[in-house]
């Protein structure tokens, strides 16, 4: 693992050293009161081969580690925060930033709260992300994101691969999580990691 603070003030992560980077990212989010470290040491084991993959920080400190929004309700209803979450990402893969002229693919994997960020991405930028992988995550409810979704069943939707470990949580954002993602993008459920690997791979341009 190779540790970086980025000129956006983003402390990040990398899979590779500079000089072995590719053009197909992987983006890694952690969970809240998480850091990128951790998540670094338990996902990019999952990469395949050329790919790279970089686990950034979340922006507010949390008692252990940081969070990428100060609420962890899925119906947060501070806008600003959420926007500025997704745009603080993709502030840290600008072009200028690494040096790369074009990555030919993005795709991001998210943790619990980290998995509310990726695919608030997919709806601020769609074009942006191949794919995500989200693991015991949650999808955001507030209505300016909501007029932000493309029309439901899109056949440009993006696939989506969504791990729920243990038993189905019965908690309305479960409910609100499962009906977005079967409306608004390729819904694919698993029950385990050993499915991250090969949704990547498929993705991958």
């Amino acid at each position: 693992m190779y540790a970086e603070t980025l000129a956006t003030g983003h402390r990040a992560i990398w899979s590779l050293p500079e000089h072995l980077r590719t053009t197909k990212l992987v983006l890694i989010f952690h969970d809240a009161g998480s850091t990128p470290e951790t998540v670094a040491e338990h996902y990019f084991t999952h990469l395949p081969t050329g790919t790279t993959g970089l686990a950034l920080q979340a922006g507010f400190n949390a008692a252990f580690g940081h969070n990428w929004f100060t609420s962890q309700d899925h119906q947060n209803p501070n806008f600003p925060e959420v926007l500025s979450a997704a745009h603080r990402v993709f502030d840290a893969i600008d072009d200028d930033e690494f040096g790369t002229t074009a990555y030919t693919s993005i795709q991001a994997i998210g943790v619990g709260q980290g998995a509310a960020l990726a695919t608030t991405l997919l709806r601020v930028r769609p074009e942006a992300l191949s794919g995500v992988v989200g693991l015991n995550g949650y999808v955001i409810d507030n209505p300016m994101l909501t007029a932000l979704d493309p029309p439901e069943h899109d056949a440009q939707s993006k696939r989506v691969l969504w791990i729920t470990f243990g038993e189905e949580p019965d908690h309305p954002s479960a409910e609100f999580s499962k009906h977005w993602l079967t409306s608004h993008t390729q819904f694919v459920e698993a029950k385990t990691t050993s499915a991250i690997t090969t949704f990547l791979i498929q993705n991958v341009s």
